[in-house]
């Protein structure tokens, strides 16, 4: 079995060699330096794909608008805006919620476009079969179902 190493451990092997503290120093410095330079880069780069995907970064004069599609994804939003705040330092950014809906008729248009179709025989089937129901909510489903037979 074997031993692990502590972070301790090896912080204290890198410090007491020489070559390995230069070497350690040097990348904490290129680091430090990436993350302090401006880059041209999107800010909308350090959300996950698919929030990016849903996102819209307008500049205003004061700040920044974070419009988000449907409010599920401005509240994902909120929990990556210390990530985006950080991509754009000294900016605030609002969140708002204004994306790409459609309007309900379009909705309805295309739902009875896409309505399920009955065979005729199936649909006159049903038909008889409410006639002979009691039970009137029973009875107005069946006849609602025998309403989507084919035409003649």
């Amino acid at each position: 079995m074997s031993k692990t190493t502590s972070p301790k451990a090896l912080l204290a092997l890198l410090s007491g060699n020489p070559t390995l503290s230069r070497l350690t120093r040097e990348a904490r410095k290129a680091a430090s330096d990436d993350s302090q330079t401006p880059a041209m880069a999107d800010p909308l780069d350090c959300l996950p794909p698919a929030l990016r995907e849903r996102v819209t970064l307008v500049e205003d004069s004061l700040r920044w608008l974070a419009i988000a599609e449907t409010s599920a994804t401005a509240q994902l939003l909120r929990f990556h805006l210390p990530k985006l705040q950080q991509a754009l330092p000294g900016q605030q950014i609002k969140i708002m919620v204004g994306g790409k809906r459609q309007m309900h008729s379009s909705n309805v248009r295309a739902n009875q476009q896409d309505k399920p179709r009955l065979a005729r025989e199936s649909a006159r089937q049903i038909a008889d079969l409410a006639d002979s129901i009691e039970d009137e909510g029973l009875k107005a489903s069946l006849q609602r179902l025998a309403s989507r037979g084919e035409s003649e």
